[in-house]
């Protein structure tokens, strides 16, 4: 836990404050909010929004963060005026939990990312762009997961390696998509996802799930599952030996701050040592 005179409210960089606006989409956060965040006359209307406060009096305060965890981007959403207000009212923290409103940023911002992956992949083969870096120690990693046996343990390292490898080859936008499955097994405690309830949560047209998951499949990195029931799940592939890597890459981002395109987009696997600028 933090002492009090180590908590100080850190402001976001700019680079933070671009993302969010660009993955905003000009509009609040709060579903069924319609409001914008910026006037046709370039007024700003919008505030940025704390998921887990950066004071001990705000809502949603976590102790276990640190400083630049709670400026970090994943701890941010924008919302407009009054959302921001009623969210942050600490009288009303009990019909806002950090669950909540993490799937609120989730949900939103997922809709603008996508959008604008999907324009990139359009034009050029984005998936060439990055280089991976690979873990070497994975000292870092089983420090974030609590999971000692993991340091120098070769298998683990070469199943990690080939995770990127297929990972390299993934179009952006269906990384993201990943992603948003992996975070949402996680906060469930699932193992697998039924198709409806990813379509509505996501939030996904009619046709665009079957796509995303055939291509996870063709990269042979998840599937479509028909359970003996008849009913479809979404699963994603443990890699071997190991667990899901896609919810190692959200633990170990949120144990440590590691922003998550750093893995899923630069590809930069060596932060599992422990060291940002190793290279293969």
């Amino acid at each position: 836990m933090d002492d009090d005179d180590e908590l100080e409210r850190l402001p976001p960089t700019q680079q933070t404050l671009k993302r969010l606006f660009a993955y905003s989409g000009n509009q609040c956060a709060r579903p069924k909010c319609s409001r914008y965040l910026v006037d046709d006359g370039g007024t700003m209307l919008g505030k940025v929004a704390h998921i887990h406060a950066a004071s001990r009096k705000g809502p949603r305060f976590d102790p276990g963060m640190s400083n630049e965890a709670r400026r970090a981007f994943e701890n941010l959403l924008v919302l407009c005026g009054e959302c921001h207000d009623i969210i942050d009212d600490m009288a009303r923290e009990d019909e806002f939990p950090a669950p909540l409103v993490k799937e609120w940023k989730s949900a939103h911002e997922a809709r603008f990312q996508r959008a604008e992956r999907e324009l990139i992949d359009r034009y050029r083969d984005a998936t060439r762009d990055a280089v991976p870096t690979y873990p070497a120690t994975l000292h870092a990693l089983a420090v974030a997961l609590s999971e000692p046996l993991l340091r120098d343990e070769q298998e683990s390292i070469d199943g990690i390696r080939e995770f990127v490898d297929r990972l390299r080859g993934l179009p952006l936008d269906v990384r993201g998509f990943a992603m948003e499955v992996a975070d949402r097994m996680m906060r469930l405690g699932k193992e697998m996802l039924l198709v409806d309830d990813v379509q509505r949560a996501l939030n996904l047209p009619d046709g665009e799930l079957k796509t995303l998951v055939d291509l996870l499949d063709e990269h042979h990195l998840g599937d479509a599952y028909e359970d003996f029931q008849d009913r479809w799940h979404v699963r994603l592939h443990d890699r071997d030996p190991g667990g899901n890597p896609f919810i190692e890459i959200i633990q170990f981002c949120e144990a440590t701050g590691c922003p998550r395109d750093t893995l899923v987009y630069d590809l930069n696997f060596a932060v599992y040592d422990g060291d940002p600028g190793a290279t293969d």
